[in-house]
């Protein structure tokens, strides 16, 4: 790394998108564009920030254990009775992100957890950079955003800025929680940074030892490896053999944890310990997926 640059990161926080593409194209050895520090994002390798220049609206919010959700009762729409839901994002399955009614101005740089409309931004902004196709999804619960020591904010906007919204249901003060829904997406003039932490843990994580020279695991260890976390996913409840909705689960746990691992690699990891059941089947007593999930 040219020691000019690795010198300007000591001073500061974060990076622009372009400067963290031309830090870690120096960290390779080959050349790393804005699109593939978008991608790194995406794939769960590297965390993406945004900059609010010009501040931005929002409902703060905390994780808390499902035991202590609010349930609100709604209406069916026959009228004839109600269900209970959640207040608050479903995470896992003992985790909801609960936001607070006040609508308060966050500035500075929060971290994009990649799980609400934060995450079409940035597929959108790649596709853009790609010349791929455009990206026609939304995401009701809105742009979510995080910070290092536990908060999050989901961004709002105000129904007045809607051009279909009938002004005169508006509510006083012009404050009024009710006067909110959430974004679309992040604010326009918010800037999409990388911290440098985020590129000194992606530099961690490449500089770690090859794996060549440590001694592969043998198909005995790997099995035994693949049906203890099928006995595990049994003891929390998790249907293994659902391996795409069992992965989205699991990938909300890692991100609660600080590593999140993306959900095609668990997912693959999942579809293994079938064939570990089906081997262990072979040398004894028959082993099925629905014995252990």
């Amino acid at each position: 790394m040219g020691a000019g640059l690795k010198k300007l990161l000591k001073l500061k926080d974060w990076l622009t998108v372009p400067d963290a593409a031309r830090h870690l194209s120096i960290l390779f050895g080959e050349d790393v564009s804005e699109a593939d520090v978008l991608r790194l994002a995406l794939d769960g390798h590297l965390t993406l920030s945004i900059h609010f220049v010009n501040h931005a609206t929002a409902q703060c919010g905390k994780i808390i254990p499902l035991a202590d959700a609010e349930i609100v009762e709604v209406p069916t729409i026959d009228g004839d009775g109600v269900f209970k839901m959640i207040k608050g994002l479903y995470l896992s399955d003992d985790r909801v992100l609960s936001f607070s009614r006040q609508i308060v101005s966050i500035d500075g740089v929060w971290d994009l957890p990649m799980l609400g409309a934060e995450q079409l931004d940035v597929e959108h902004k790649y596709q853009l950079l790609t010349d791929g196709p455009a990206v026609e999804l939304t995401d009701l619960e809105g742009p979510l955003v995080n910070r290092p020591d536990g908060t999050w904010g989901r961004i709002v906007e105000h129904f007045s800025e809607n051009k279909y919204f009938n002004k005169n249901n508006l509510m006083s003060p012009r404050n009024h929680p009710d006067n909110y829904y959430p974004a679309g997406g992040l604010p326009a003039d918010a800037v999409f940074v990388v911290r440098t932490s985020a590129l000194q843990d992606l530099e961690a994580l490449i500089s770690e030892p090859n794996t060549d020279t440590e001694k592969p695991l043998n198909p005995r260890e790997r099995d035994s490896l693949l049906l203890i976390i099928g006995a595990l996913a049994r003891l929390a409840k998790v249907d293994f053999t659902k391996s795409s909705k069992a992965a989205i689960a699991i990938e909300r746990e890692t991100i609660d944890m600080g590593a999140r691992v993306a959900p095609r690699t668990i997912e693959n990891h999942l579809n293994r310990i079938r064939m570990a059941l089906d081997g262990a089947g072979e040398q004894g007593g028959r082993l099925t997926p629905s014995a252990i999930a």
